[in-house]
């Protein structure tokens, strides 16, 4: 079976999403399946080959020795281009893309048109999960807890600071959370206490997306996370993770570039109940908002109100959440790859085709009824 491992791209996440790719190409059973390395670089290209197999390419990349890639519609293959060019059946692709141009839609899309399977959720799915202030709509109309929020344009912060300050006064208090809506990793974030914090934070939020959020912050805070795989009624949750930081944010070093395990997370000590609400919550969210594949599900329990609220999904979560799962990395893909052929498999059930006879009236009644 071939498998096509997409990785990089036009993406701030780019280089999370090679370790991402590593650590799967690793953990991949060989005797199993072909693996196909594709790799976006950051200005979009689509190249594979061997040395994508090795972390030390992408140091300093050079293109040299690799070959370019596109998509062919409709048979289920990509084309690698060469003096010859080969074209090469896919049965499935294994998405390790993190944020815009990869976690939000555009390449499911495409690989939807390729007729090539995919482990992550659909267009629709990854889409809402990419826009923080869609999903939080949609978790509030799932009756799912949330934190209390305001959002605004970056068009609307340039041409009146002063009306946007007095939209976020008025509907919440400090101290805030700023983000850009449609990026991961905490990239963009920034902790606020007072209105000079306030209106750095949205200007650094406002180089990386027209659209912000700004969060009543919690302050007794613990982040709870439990990741969820399946598709449609199937949903298995995971055990629960809590990462860990000294002011209780984690940034965007805390996530990836802290490597031992034991120093960012660990099994937290919460009720029975607190479980069960969490798993149930994580649950409603995957089904609710459509997701399939491995998606990670992020909480915030108040410590000082013991509210829990759901604070976002990431449809393809880092190292895809492998860790909060007890079986090998190698069996959770596979999972995930036959999740993958099971959502192809159910979409072609649907009829694409509808009888009419629109096409052959317009072609023997003429231009009638068209006015020029």
């Amino acid at each position: 079976m071939k498998i096509a491992v997409f990785f990089g791209g036009k993406s701030s996440e780019h280089d999370i999403s090679i370790i991402t790719a590593l650590q799967t190409i690793n953990a991949i059973d060989k005797e199993k399946f072909k693996i196909i390395p594709i790799y976006i670089t950051k200005q979009g290209e689509w190249f594979t080959g061997e040395k994508l197999f090795f972390k030390q390419t992408y140091i300093n990349f050079d293109k040299n020795g690799l070959k370019k890639v596109a998509l062919t519609f409709g048979n289920q293959e990509i084309l690698i281009k060469g003096l010859f060019n080969k074209k090469v059946k896919i049965d499935c692709a294994v998405l390790c893309l993190h944020g815009l141009n990869g976690e939000d839609g555009t390449i499911q899309g495409a690989l939807e048109l390729a007729e090539i399977p995919y482990t992550s959720s659909n267009v629709l799915g990854s889409s809402i999960c990419m826009d923080k202030i869609i999903m939080k709509q949609l978790f509030k109309q799932n009756n799912l807890p949330i934190i209390d929020y305001v959002w605004f344009t970056r068009d609307e912060f340039e041409k009146s600071k002063e009306n946007v300050l007095k939209k976020i006064y008025s509907s919440i208090d400090y101290p805030y959370i700023v983000k850009p809506a449609n990026l991961g990793s905490s990239i963009g974030i920034t902790k606020c206490e007072c209105e000079d914090d306030l209106i750095s934070a949205i200007e650094v939020a406002c180089e990386y997306d027209s659209r912000i959020i700004v969060e009543k912050a919690i302050i007794n805070l613990r982040e709870i996370n439990c990741a969820c795989i399946g598709a449609d009624d199937f949903v298995r949750t995971s055990k629960l993770e809590e990462p860990i930081s000294w002011n209780k944010f984690l940034s965007f070093k805390d996530k990836y570039l802290t490597f031992s395990k034991n120093s960012t997370s660990k099994e937290p000590q919460l009720l029975l109940e607190q479980i069960e609400i969490i798993k149930d919550y994580s649950t409603r969210a995957f089904k609710g908002l459509c997701q399939s594949g491995v998606v990670r599900i992020d909480f915030i329990l108040d410590e000082t109100s013991g509210n829990i609220f759901i604070n976002e999904i990431n449809s393809i979560p880092g190292s895809m959440a492998n860790y909060l799962f007890d079986e090998h990395f190698g069996k959770l893909i596979e999972e995930l790859i036959d999740i993958a052929i099971q959502k192809k498999q159910e979409r072609e059930k649907n009829k694409f085709g509808y009888k009419s006879t629109a096409l052959f009236d317009y072609v023997n009644r003429g231009n009638l009824g068209i006015k020029k």
